[in-house]
């Protein structure tokens, strides 16, 4: 989502070279996207060191980073340690979101709170907060060209055609409460499966991957694509699909990023941070609630398979 701040930024300051500093699994999300000229990636990891070591890795790491004597540092996340980085990088020019303990350090505090907004105006905001100018919010991702020719390879072997409607299925998200119920979709796989062309990718992640009724179910009636190791093979897939159907979760802004018509099943008390799509970019929305107050049923409850189907008989049509 902050690929649109990013490009503000280098549009309004073209001569700018811009070093994104990320963590390491993000890296290949920005890998290759024009706007960026080098990465710098960290470890979260740093905070399981303790003592001694910790303050070394630690400084070591701002001693790096003083070295590269940036001119300007725009954060786009809240928080004391980005705080930290920025002040003791030496740059002269340093803005982040007004949310920090230590805003002081600061030169400039873009006026963003989390929650408030969208995340993808919070991010906007903040490069206005630089000076840059806000032409237009769309995403960025780059394909990597070099894996087009796998991904070919990877739908003729399972039988896939140019003539087939793809329609891709992500099941998971970061938390049980944000994921529709593993039957519904299971109710719902057996209702498009049955349409002779149209074919159904299960993309696969860390977390679904574990999940072994996945492959023992679901592999007689779809592709299933384990993605769990490449976004580059996640994205190269979803750019051949006519549809996703997901929960909220980062597949859906790489989707968004893609331009392919997406249907996202959606909690209803994250609207204003998170549904900052419209159905103009093919961004469609089911929303349910979040059941929380059944221990054994804690995932999206309330929409109906029937519900889905209709919307993706829609969109296809």
């Amino acid at each position: 989502m902050s690929t649109a701040a990013i490009r503000a930024i280098k549009q309004s300051f073209p001569e700018s070279v811009i070093t994104l500093l990320v963590r390491s699994e993000y890296k290949d999300v920005l890998s290759g996207n024009k706007n960026i000229d080098g990465i710098i990636t960290y470890d979260l990891s740093i905070k399981k060191i303790r003592g001694w070591e910790r303050l070394k890795t630690e400084f070591n790491f701002v001693k790096y980073l003083r070295g590269k004597k940036y001119d300007a540092v725009v954060s786009l996340q809240a928080g004391d340690r980005y705080v930290f980085w920025s002040f003791f990088s030496g740059a002269k020019v340093r803005v982040a979101p007004i949310e920090n303990n230590f805003g002081f350090l600061l030169t400039t505090k873009a006026k963003v709170f989390e929650e408030k907004i969208s995340y993808l105006d919070y991010y906007l905001k903040i490069a206005e907060a630089f000076g840059a100018e806000i032409v237009t919010k769309k995403l960025d991702f780059t394909l990597d060209e070099q894996l087009e020719n796998w991904a070919a390879e990877f739908l003729n072997a399972k039988g896939i055609s140019a003539q087939d409607k793809i329609v891709g299925i992500h099941p998971g998200a970061s938390e049980p409460t944000k994921m529709w119920s593993i039957e519904n979709y299971l109710k719902l796989v057996d209702i498009i499966s049955k349409d002779v062309n149209t074919k159904v990718i299960l993309f696969l992640g860390p977390m679904e991957k574990k999940k072994s009724i996945f492959n023992d179910v679901l592999k007689s009636k779809v592709v299933v694509a384990d993605t769990s190791e490449s976004i580059q093979h996640l994205a190269w897939l979803l750019s051949k699909c006519s549809l996703l159907i997901c929960n909220d979760s980062g597949t859906r802004h790489l989707s968004a990023a893609l331009k392919i018509p997406t249907i996202t099943l959606f909690p209803d008390d994250k609207i204003v941070p998170w549904k900052f799509y419209t159905e103009e970019d093919g961004q469609f929305f089911i929303l349910g609630k979040r059941n929380t107050s059944n221990p054994g049923k804690t995932f999206l409850d309330s929409i109906t398979v029937e519900e889905v189907f209709q919307k993706v008989k829609e969109i296809l049509n």
